[in-house]
């Protein structure tokens, strides 16, 4: 899959205001950045309360200049990334599929598709107003959250991120939680809490039912599961014509044809085997080896124990370390965090900023884990970006690979655009599993947080689903974590099917990052990794204890960097915030003069990361404001690609994604 940007310029930007300025300079200055009829559109669809508040203050209805010196940081930072970030984002950067074969070309055009869904905010607050009102819920299934859970006279529903609503529970209650295990019509609900509570009015028992769908212990027909792309499908009419206005979520299918020659993708293997051999923990997370010694010294070997059982917090051993609280456990020294600070202790004593590893190095590097691999991770996903000065360079081998991340599983980051491309998602069905007996299943869940919905949607590729708090009716085809068990043999976990015994590994197709652990429910996130959690850990390079360095040199093996040399700068060795701007960037000139920090680099932030030009004001601005907004007063600065790298795509910002599977 390749993402690129729609665009190839950025809006033309005037001199960056002081932060003095009067009302006016701002005024002008937005005036002019607004007038790019592309730029203005995008920005509106991305963000409606951004471009009302730049309209007000063109019009001249805001006139506090804190109020426009904000507005126009955020409208510079979407500046930039117009032409200079291709993570694919509602008018900004789409995908299309990209081919290999024996020479390279590109075509663009301009008829790209805007493929829209609704609003996750907006459609939740119709259906919430929906799910409040007895009347228009009558015909309306709904069945208990399977998420939910009960403890002595407790009952525990998650809530939006990493909370949880806690209920009595009374007669009532129970009797809801019985009836509704599988869906049933809200009015033979209603009329059977009628008939068992016949004191009780009509009025309060429909709110106590409004109160339980509220907080998700009841789900209702209206929420369409994961594998629904467009969630008002579900909808009955009455519902769906109030969604028409909400189809302001788009992705975008770029007007674009791609083939890169085979020997980009030849590196892009290697670059995956070496991480892979080069991973921090070659057999499990820490987390989960110690729920899986405490399975064991619990259940002992070879013991079918379900899943809900299992990950009980109060009769069972509950989630792995960091599931449910984030946490981060004390890491020891270990010989390949020794060897890693030597190499950027040489690195930095010798101003390079650039290491290339060798084959013995590799080696040494793999022999300092903690053990020898028990397999191979069986699939994964890697970005990356291809730095070429043209399509005839390319098809000489003359290019760099620079991986950007690698993700957990195939599908982890193209699976929410399957839909896109129709069909794309049948050939994930034959991915190798971790054991070759497993049967490979889908998982599918809601995400933690209601504006992150649409990064879980996608396609079914597989002939059987997980469903993990949605609205389902039982059939043969879907499972839920109460038909799921667990398992440990020779300290490997095994997910299984309790009925038949068969061991099942999930495909998890969603752009979340299971370590936010307030955007993945933890039960999606147990069987999304269970299988794996013996398996190695592939992700970008991990630095280990040389992160906490100021510096760590880009690592390159071939033609490809594997991690990008980088800077940290701290707030307290900068001037205070009330400093003025030219104070404050002679002070930053001095740090990179210092710590010899090229004019242009990148701002990350997780795995998003800004184009930055250390010249110019605008941007000074941008990593001031970033740095300030910090919880730890940090800045991650990573080096930027070389001037002409994306000539070989006319200049167009891009990544490629390469779904790899192991080859035994």
């Amino acid at each position: 899959m390749l993402r690129a940007a729609v665009h190839v310029t950025a809006p033309a930007m005037p001199p960056w205001p002081a932060s003095t300025a009067p009302a006016e300079v701002w005024r002008t200055w937005l005036s002019t950045v607004w007038s790019d009829t592309a730029f203005r559109g995008a920005v509106s669809h991305a963000s409606p309360h951004l471009a009302q508040q730049v309209q007000a203050i063109i019009t001249g209805r805001t006139p506090k200049v804190r109020r426009m010196r904000r507005a126009a940081l955020a409208t510079a930072r979407y500046a930039i990334r117009h032409a200079h970030r291709s993570t694919p984002f509602g008018l900004f950067a789409g995908v299309a599929q990209l081919d290999f074969g024996q020479s390279g070309s590109v075509r663009f055009g301009a008829d790209h598709q805007a493929v829209t869904r609704p609003d996750p905010i907006r459609l939740d607050e119709i259906l919430s107003a929906w799910e409040s009102d007895a009347g228009r819920m009558a015909d309306t299934e709904v069945c208990v959250n399977p998420l939910v859970r009960k403890n002595n006279q407790q009952v525990y529903v998650p809530s939006e991120g990493d909370a949880e609503f806690r209920l009595a529970l009374g007669p009532a209650l129970r009797l809801v939680l019985d009836l509704a295990q599988t869906p049933v019509a809200y009015c033979h609900l209603a009329d059977k809490l009628g008939a068992e509570f016949p004191a009780v009015s009509g009025v309060e028992r429909d709110r106590f039912l409004g109160e339980l769908l509220r907080v998700r212990l009841l789900r209702s027909s209206l929420r369409a599961p994961a594998t629904t792309i467009n969630p008002a499908d579900v909808l009955p009419p009455a519902v769906n014509v109030q969604t028409t206005g909400l189809m302001t979520a788009s992705d975008l299918r770029l007007d674009a044809d791609v083939r890169l020659p085979t020997q980009v993708l030849t590196e892009a293997e290697t670059a995956a085997t070496v991480l892979a051999r080069l991973v921090t923990h070659p057999n499990g997370t820490p987390a989960w080896r110690r729920w899986t010694e405490q399975f064991t010294e619990r259940y002992g070997d070879n013991t079918t124990v379900p899943v809900e059982t299992a990950t009980d917090p109060d009769h069972g051993l509950g989630f792995p370390a960091g599931f449910v609280t984030a946490s981060e456990p004390p890491r020891p020294m270990s010989r390949r965090d020794r060897l890693l600070l030597e190499l950027a202790g040489s690195a930095a004593a010798e101003g390079r900023h650039s290491i290339a590893l060798t084959g013995a190095m590799i080696e040494e590097l793999e022999a300092a884990t903690e053990g020898e691999p028990q397999g191979l991770a069986p699939h994964l996903e890697l970005a990356a970006q291809v730095h070429s000065a043209s399509v005839q360079a390319l098809d000489r081998g003359d290019f760099r690979l620079r991986v950007l991340t690698v993700s957990r599983s195939a599908g982890s980051m193209t699976g929410r655009f399957w839909h896109l491309f129709p069909g794309t998602e049948t050939a994930y069905a034959n991915l190798p599993t971790v054991d070759p007996e497993a049967e490979l299943a889908q998982l599918s869940f809601h995400a933690g947080r209601v504006p992150a919905d649409l990064l879980t949607r996608a396609p079914q590729a597989v002939p059987r689903v997980v469903s993990v708090g949605e609205f389902r009716h039982p059939a043969p085809h879907v499972l839920f974590p109460r038909d799921l068990s667990v398992t440990v043999t020779e300290g490997s976990t095994r997910l299984v099917e309790s009925v038949t015994g068969k061991p099942l590994e999930l495909l998890a197709p969603t752009a979340i990052n299971f370590l936010w652990n307030n955007y993945t429910p933890p039960m999606a996130r147990f069987l999304g990794e269970i299988s794996r959690a013996a398996s190695p850990q592939v992700t970008w390079f991990d630095w280990g204890a040389a992160w906490a360095l100021p510096f760590t040199p880009a690592l390159t093996y071939r033609r490809t960097v594997l991690a990008a040399a980088r800077w940290k700068v701290r707030s307290r060795t900068l001037p205070h915030r009330t400093a003025q701007l030219h104070e404050w960037a002679d002070q930053l000139g001095f740090w990179r003069a210092r710590m010899r920090v090229p004019e242009r680099v990148l701002l990350a932030e997780d795995d998003q990361q800004l184009p930055l030009d250390l010249s110019r004001d605008v941007d000074l601005d941008l990593l001031r404001a970033h740095l300030d907004a910090s919880p730890f007063g940090v800045a991650t600065l990573h080096e930027a690609p070389p001037a002409g790298a994306d000539g070989w795509i006319g200049g167009r910002a891009h990544s490629i994604v390469v779904p790899l599977a192991r080859r035994s």
